[in-house]
Formats: C-alpha cells, sequence, structure tokens
C-alpha cells in the first residue's frame, strides 16, 4: 500500500475514535462524559497503531480496513464493560450468591456499591452463611431469636476454646426447647470483611445443635441488618 493509502487510514483510525466518543456520550449504555475523553483518545491511538501495522503488512486496502474495524468492536464492547463495570459487578455478585447461597458477597460485587456484606437465602428458607470463629471456618445460621453467637462443640473447640474449662450452667429457650450452655468470650467472628473481636457468645452442649448459630451479640454491633428478597444485607 502506498504511503499516502497509509496515512489515509490513520486518518480515518482517528477520525473514528473521534467519532466514538461524540457517539458514546450521548447513548444509555455508556454512560461517558468529557471527563473519559483521555481513555478514547488512547483507544483511537490504538487504532492508529493498528492501522499502521496493517498497512505495513502489504495488504490489500480491503483487508486493511475489515482488520482495522474488528479491532474497532472489540475497543467499542472494551469501552462499554468499563463503563458498566458496576452493574457487571452486581450481575456477578446476585449469580455468585444464587450459586453458593452460603457464601458472603461484599457489597461491591453485589451491586450495594458499599463496605456490606450480602447473604442470598438458601434454598431452606434461612439465611446461612460461611464465616469464622477465631481461625475455624464456620457454617453459621442467622438467628435474630438467638441472644448469643452460639457454637457447637466442634466449632468451639476449632475456634480455641478449651471445652474442658466450660461451665455448662446458663439456661436457654431453643425452638427444640431449653438447653443449659456455657457463656464464653469469643476471640474474633468474621462474616466476609466484618470481624468482631471479644464477642459474647454461648457454647452448645453436644448434640443440642446441628449448626452454630450467629446472633444478636454479633448483630447488634453492626450499624443495620435488613432482608430484601432473598438477600441479606449486614452493613458494619
Amino acid at each position: 500500500m502506498s504511503r499516502l493509502g497509509t496515512l489515509a487510514l490513520i486518518a480515518l483510525a482517528m477520525a473514528g475514535g473521534g467519532a466514538l466518543f461524540f457517539v458514546a456520550r450521548d447513548n444509555a449504555w455508556f454512560h461517558l462524559n468529557e471527563s473519559d475523553l483521555p481513555r478514547l483518545v488512547l483507544f483511537a491511538g490504538i487504532l492508529v497503531f493498528v492501522a499502521a501495522g496493517l498497512a505495513g503488512r502489504a495488504l490489500r486496502p480491503g483487508e486493511v480496513l475489515r482488520g482495522l474495524l474488528a479491532w474497532g468492536v472489540v475497543i467499542v464492547v472494551l469501552v462499554g464493560l468499563y463503563a458498566n463495570r458496576d452493574q457487571l459487578a452486581g450481575v456477578a455478585g446476585r449469580l455468585l450468591g444464587a450459586i453458593v447461597p452460603g457464601v458472603p458477597v461484599s457489597g461491591t460485587l453485589a451491586g450495594t456499591g458499599d463496605d456490606s456484606v450480602v447473604i442470598t437465602r438458601g434454598l431452606d428458607g434461612h439465611f446461612a452463611v460461611l464465616g469464622a470463629a477465631g481461625a475455624k471456618p464456620v457454617m453459621f445460621l442467622v438467628d435474630t431469636g438467638a441472644s448469643f453467637v452460639t457454637l457447637s462443640p466442634e466449632d468451639a473447640r476449632g475456634a480455641g476454646i478449651d471445652l474442658a474449662g466450660l461451665r455448662y450452667d446458663l439456661p436457654i429457650r431453643t425452638a427444640n426447647g431449653t438447653m443449659v450452655a456455657a457463656p464464653v468470650s469469643i476471640g474474633e467472628v468474621s462474616v466476609g470483611g466484618i470481624v468482631r473481636r471479644n464477642v459474647r457468645g454461648l457454647v452448645a452442649p453436644a448434640g443440642a445443635l446441628d449448626q452454630s448459630l450467629l446472633g444478636m451479640s454479633f448483630l447488634d454491633t453492626l450499624s443495620s441488618y435488613s432482608v430484601a428478597g432473598d438477600r441479606l444485607i449486614l452493613k458494619p
């Protein structure tokens, strides 16, 4: 291709980058404004680089144009994905919560746009979340009817609590009746990015609980917690 043809393609690439900005600026899907102009100038520069590279391979003008258009489409898609990154993060968070309900999802990923933790309701209708007591991962059942974080003996042992030194002398009413639990201080309880230390808790006797409970001694430390549809939102 002649030098004149190469220059013409480069000029076409630059004009295409400028046209992309003015079209995308008024397009609801891209949400672009003048502050995004430097990025689009960079994308236009990439088109210029691609155009020069294609022209230097002695391809026919039609082949160069097709290659340039293909790269242009790729760049347009990347611009759209970048502009909608927050919405796409929300979709990814909801998808993760639906696939694995017990996994806590950060507010940024879930689309709430803050430092909250979002938990998706399980198929049994309850909210269960994978957290930790001390260094031990624990699948907690979120229970607003429980006054304290209540650990099963296995989870308490994993959290570093000496079971041999416990006194089971505190009567507790549960959905299954009354049990006698041992009061403890749990060094650390965490759910997602929310971490609380020295949490008042209980250790249930063996066989009393199928699952450890995330009770009010943790929930009361939050600024708020609320249910929206099938999602429980914990705000630190």
